[in-house]
Parts: structure tokens; sequence; C-alpha cells
């Protein structure tokens, strides 16, 4: 577990990802998630991590916000995480939960 966790560390400082306004976390590849990401930045930066790397992070975010620009891109993680349980479409829980935090301005 502790490799697990230093080597998220290790790929969040060699990507630089701290210098994003937003990162978004796709333990599972989803499209849709991802178009949408990309159609609210406006004009601010963002990142998209997925596979193993996204779920290493996920993790270490999981034991402290580390960040507050992370965004997770999934409906199931982190564990106990069950988005799909709201009553409500894809969509709308892609704009207002996943995605919510990106309204306004720069953080």
């Amino acid at each position: 577990m502790l490799d697990v966790i230093r080597s998220a560390q290790n790929y969040w400082l060699a990507n630089s990802l701290y210098e994003y306004d937003f990162v978004l976390l796709l333990p599972r590849t989803d499209e849709k998630i991802k178009a949408a990401f990309t159609a609210k930045l406006n004009g601010r930066s963002g990142c998209v991590v997925t596979g193993e790397e996204a779920e290493r992070l996920v993790l270490l975010y999981s034991l402290y916000e580390f960040s507050g620009n992370i965004i997770v891109g999934s409906f199931d993680e982190p564990y106990g995480r069950k988005l799909r349980n709201i009553p409500a479409d894809e969509k709308i829980i892609i704009d207002k939960v996943i995605l919510g935090g990106m309204n306004g301005t720069r953080p």
C-alpha cells in the first residue's frame, strides 16, 4: 500500500498536476465525463488522468484531500460512492454532481 501511495505522489509531482486548475481522475474511461469536463473548462487549464495512475491518485485522495482541484470522474469510486443510485439521468449527475465544482471563476 505504501508503494502505491508513493507512486501516486511521484506521478502527481512528476507531471506537475498541481499547476492545473482542475485534474479529472478517470479510473475507468468514460468519454461522456471526459467530454463534459473539457467543455466546462472555459479557458481554465485541465488535465485528465486515466487508468492505473488515476486509480492510485483516487486511493491517495481518499486518504487525505491533498488538492482542492481534483474531480473524481466515477459513479462508484472512491469506495462507498454510489452515484448510480441517485434518481437522475446520467447527464445531470455528470454536470451537477461529478463536475459541479467547476462552475464559476478560476479556483
